[in-house]
């Protein structure tokens, strides 16, 4: 368990600057102080996204991909949890590892050609290579016996990993709780798609970071207050405020890492359409999903990097990096394209390609409207003058994170 001060990882005028900004964040048990926003400086001050970049990411589980994308022996997919290179490959035994990609001789990053199916890694500077279970196998113009010597002393480092649902979590932390009991609270959702044959699409990976903060982005995906106001004609079919109930959060345990909500649909089976939430659904309804799961849209946050949406049709994802105080690369069908887990016979329908023309046309219509939102958000995030706001509950166990305990499972929410 670490503490505030043993992470902050700077000296100086940086880490008073922390010191001042942890200062500031709500006792927990403050209830009045929960209807503020965080501290300006949350979200705008880089020494304050360093701090989490060195004290709160590595020690949280971050999604990087599906197993999809490394289907064969040697496959590999590049990655950067929390800013460090990492590469994920298949071994020849079945296995899916993770590694770091730094070469171990002068520091350069490994190349991976993603679904390559290469036997080796290799360093571009000198062309060390490295086989799938991370040991060094080739160093040119070295020796008989220094290469043998280097082999027998040279690996490159795991990394804990975990597949959760056909999801690659990576961890640069040893000693953090295992990732699957965390998200149990998400297993009842999953009943009934992948008895379906999910195939999954994984998103276009963006290469533009969105100019505003992870923390104002996944504010965003879990509030459900907005969307009757901001998403009008485009979330009306998915309301979360309904005569026989609307919006439920589920309750947050000790050793949670998931932040959920439901909302109703208005008729079940309905889905995204080229208009947003409606009905028919661009993808058809699965029809091994129980009544409950047809009825609702079921938002999942799995901070900081990741969202999932259970739909009556599909399963959609985003996967999300927080590069930068006021930088976060999104991958889905809202901002770039795909991030799907679809049945095999939805895939297989004829008119596929115009039912997901359709789907990314309704999810265009919604990102506009959010990217509008955010980005006033954001903009009054760094004013002096901006004004009080209803504070999710998933802020309060994040700040106690940073005061004290920066592990990912005390970043979550009561979320009552």
């Amino acid at each position: 368990m670490m503490r505030k001060d043993s992470t902050i990882g700077t000296s100086g005028a940086s880490a008073d600057t922390i010191r001042r900004i942890l200062a500031l964040l709500p006792d927990g048990d403050d209830a009045a102080g929960w209807l503020r926003m965080l501290p300006a400086e949350c979200y705008t001050d880089p020494a304050f996204f360093e701090f989490e970049r060195l004290a709160v990411f590595p020690h949280a589980w971050i999604c990087v991909g599906r197993v999809e994308q490394v289907p064969e022996a040697g496959d590999c997919l590049a990655a950067d949890p929390a800013g460090e290179p990492v590469l994920v490959v298949r071994g020849r035994d079945g296995e899916v590892r993770a590694f770091s990609a730094v070469c171990r001789h002068r520091g350069a990053v490994l190349t991976c050609r993603s679904g390559s199916g290469e036997r080796h890694l290799r360093c571009p500077v000198h062309f060390w290579s490295y086989d799938d279970a991370g040991n060094l196998v080739g160093a040119p113009r070295t020796g008989v016996e220094e290469l043998r010597r280097l082999r027998a002393e040279i690996r490159l480092p795991a990394l804990r990993i975990a597949v959760w649902h056909g999801f690659i979590f990576i961890n640069l932390d040893g000693e953090a709780p295992l990732l699957a009991p965390t998200l149990a609270k998400v297993e009842p959702f999953w009943q009934g798609y992948e008895a379906a044959g999910l195939v999954a699409m994984p998103p276009r990976m963006a290469d533009t970071p969105l100019p505003w903060n992870w923390k104002v982005h996944v504010e965003n995906f879990t509030d459900a207050y907005h969307p009757e106001f901001v998403h009008r004609g485009t979330h009306d079919f998915a309301p979360s405020v309904h005569p026989d109930g609307g919006v439920r959060f589920t309750a947050m345990a000790p050793g949670d890492n998931a932040i959920v909500r439901t909302v109703p649909l208005l008729r079940p089976n309905g889905g995204m359409m080229a208009e947003g939430w409606g009905e028919p659904a661009a993808f058809p309804a699965i029809a091994s999903l129980p009544p409950e799961q047809c009825a609702r849209l079921v938002f999942v946050m799995l901070p900081p990097s990741m969202t999932l949406v259970f739909a009556p049709g599909a399963i959609a994802y985003t996967l999300i990096a927080p590069v930068g105080c006021e930088a976060t690369m999104a991958s889905s069908d809202r901002v770039t394209a795909g991030g799907w887990l679809l049945p095999k016979t939805t895939v297989a329908l004829a008119d596929f390609e115009q039912r997901k023309a359709a789907v990314l046309q309704g999810a265009a219509k919604i990102w506009a409207q959010d990217v509008r939102s955010i980005s006033g958000c954001r903009r009054a995030s760094g004013r002096a003058l901006r004004r009080p706001a209803i504070t999710r509950n998933w802020r309060r166990r994040w700040c106690n994170s940073t005061r004290g305990c920066c592990t990912p499972t005390a970043m979550l929410p009561d979320a009552r």
